[in-house]
This record gives C-alpha cells, sequence and structure tokens, in this order.
C-alpha cells in the first residue's frame, strides 16, 4: 500500500454543538475531496450532539454503517482511515464518567468499549484505531515503569482484539498526555507488543509538548505506523501543559501567553514543524500508511483544508 492522504474532521467541530447535521458532514467531505484527500479520520465522542462519535451514533444517524460508508464513496472518498479515540472519554451510552488504562480492573471494559470501532473501521475500509497513550500529564504525575506496563498490558489486549479485525491500535501521544515524553514514549514502546501495537507521530502536538517529531520517528522507526500532520508556532516552554486542568487554562484559554490559536496548517508562516524532513524519515523507513492532515482550532475549516491539499501536492510529493 502507497503512502495516502486523509484528512482529520475534528476541526469542523470546535464546540460540542457543531457540526451535528448529515449536510454539514457532506459538505466538508465534499472540500476533503476536492482538496486531493482519500480518506478521513474520525473522532471519538459521544450524544447526539456527536453523530459521527461512534459507529451506534452513525447508524442511528445514516441508517447503517453501509449507508454511511455508500456515502463517503459517492463523494469519492476511499475510506473511514482512522478513528481517533480516548478511553478516558465519559461515555454517555454506556453510564461511563471514562476509562483508565492505569487501573487494571478497567481493562476489559476498555477493550469491549473499543470493539464496535475496530469493526466498523473494517468496514469502512480503514486500518488504524489511535489511541490516547495516557491521561493528561498532571493527573499522572510521574510515569514510573510500573505504570507504563499496567497501560501496555491494556493496549496489548486492545491490540489482540483489533487484530481480529485487521485494525491496528496505534498510540498517541498529544500535548496534554503522560506519554508526551521522550523516556515515556520509550517504556510504552518497550513494554507493548510490536504485531499489535505501533506509535502515531502527531507533529504539533509533540512539538508544543517540547519533543523533536523527526528524532521520534527515527528513534521509533519500526513502531511508527501512523502520521498526523499538523503545524504549531509555540514550544511550551514553561511546562503549562503539566499544571492542573491544562485543556482549559492551557489548551483552551490560552495559557499564560493568551495563544488564540495553537495549531496551524502544515508550512504555515513561522512554523516550527518540518514535515518534508518528518516525512522523509517516514519514507526512508518504508513507511506506506495514512498521512492525516490536521488543522485544530481553525477559524475556516474549508480554507485550512485547501492549503493542506496544496502543501501536501507541492511541497511534499503526496
Amino acid at each position: 500500500m502507497s503512502i495516502r492522504r486523509s484528512y482529520a474532521v475534528n476541526q469542523w467541530k470546535p464546540n460540542f454543538d457543531d457540526f451535528c447535521r448529515p449536510d454539514a458532514h457532506l459538505r466538508a467531505f465534499k472540500t476533503v475531496v476536492a482538496a486531493g484527500f482519500t480518506g478521513v479520520e474520525l473522532r471519538g465522542g459521544t450524544g447526539r450532539w456527536d453523530p459521527l462519535g461512534r459507529p451506534s451514533s452513525i447508524e442511528n444517524t445514516y441508517g447503517s454503517l453501509a449507508a454511511f460508508g455508500k456515502l463517503l464513496t459517492d463523494v469519492g472518498l476511499t475510506a473511514v482511515s482512522s478513528w481517533a479515540v480516548d478511553p478516558g472519554d465519559p461515555v454517555d451510552e454506556e453510564l461511563s464518567h471514562g476509562r483508565s488504562v492505569l487501573d487494571r480492573e478497567q481493562h476489559a471494559a476498555i477493550v469491549e468499549w473499543a470493539r464496535p470501532f475496530a469493526a466498523a473501521l473494517a468496514e469502512l475500509g480503514g486500518s488504524r484505531l489511535v489511541v490516547r497513550a495516557l491521561p493528561p500529564a498532571w493527573q499522572v504525575g510521574a510515569v514510573e515503569s510500573s505504570t507504563a506496563e499496567t497501560a501496555a498490558d491494556c493496549f496489548n489486549a486492545l491490540g489482540a482484539m483489533t487484530a481480529e479485525h485487521g485494525v491496528r491500535v496505534s498510540l498517541h501521544a498529544d500535548v496534554l498526555s503522560a506519554a508526551a515524553d521522550d523516556e515515556v514514549l520509550a517504556q510504552l514502546m518497550r513494554a507493548t507488543d510490536p504485531d499489535h501495537v505501533g506509535l502515531t507521530v502527531d507533529t504539533g502536538e509533540l512539538t508544543l509538548a517540547g519533543l523533536d517529531p523527526v528524532a521520534v520517528v527515527r528513534r521509533h522507526v519500526t513502531r511508527v505506523d501512523h502520521l498526523q500532520l499538523k503545524d504549531t508556532r509555540f514550544v511550551d516552554t514553561a511546562g503549562e501543559r503539566l499544571r492542573p486542568h491544562a485543556e482549559h487554562a492551557f489548551l483552551t484559554a490560552g495559557g499564560d501567553r493568551e495563544v488564540e490559536r495553537w495549531f496551524f496548517e502544515v508550512g504555515t508562516r513561522d512554523g516550527l514543524v518540518d514535515a518534508p524532513a518528518v516525512l522523509d524519515a517516514a519514507r526512508d523507513a518504508g513507511y506506506d500508511g495514512w498521512v492525516v492532515f490536521e488543522s485544530e482550532q481553525t477559524p475556516n475549516p474549508a480554507s485550512s483544508v485547501m492549503l493542506n491539499g496544496w502543501y501536501a501536492k507541492h511541497r511534499l510529493g503526496l
């Protein structure tokens, strides 16, 4: 399989009550296709305000997964490339406040929670269940080897289950996660089964957290099986991502610098992400998976898709 381009639809949903109607979905999918992308990445969610957040919600909105898949095909998309999920998110349909990979008693429930996602990805042509590697750093604190091993046991069980559907688990370290740390990532990679668990490199999140995504690709070259490309102009040099409630005070409110937007289109002016170097490092290792472009916090999703599509074609050769 050669490298294929996908687009994350999360940028269309800045608030819980946005991007809820099928006509909005259709416009977004058409825009993605017009910009040269062949897949979309969905994000896990819950409730009536997130009709693309879980397989049962898609079925309720479109009648069936097959009907949703036909809609994608009709507009020119080939697959739902991937589904990004967080076991810690609340799930209204299951009356769950969220589950933790750091609690062994919850591992079995996490595997069952993820099973419908794996089955749906298989039906919709996808191959990656992108799972948040660890909860927020401010909640977890220092990650000991035993902490990483506990999480790894859960991911190994998840990976064994998704493999039954031809889908791999790929761990995602966002800027707030305790996994956004070179040593913690190394611990997780050592403790997880390479046959079932891979690593997602998210260029914007890692850069904002102070990591070099090119170095991460090279260090874990045999495990990188999913790329998410977005840019940022900032690095959290003050450690605000580690403070209590960083998801609100830092990521949403902008932190001490009152940053209005942390993430941008790839190749943005003053951007810190060297996307060509990231892709070259992956290609050198024989990478042939999906490359998912993102532009969270954008004020104009359609413009961001077009800008990313131009960069993908003219600067990355995709």
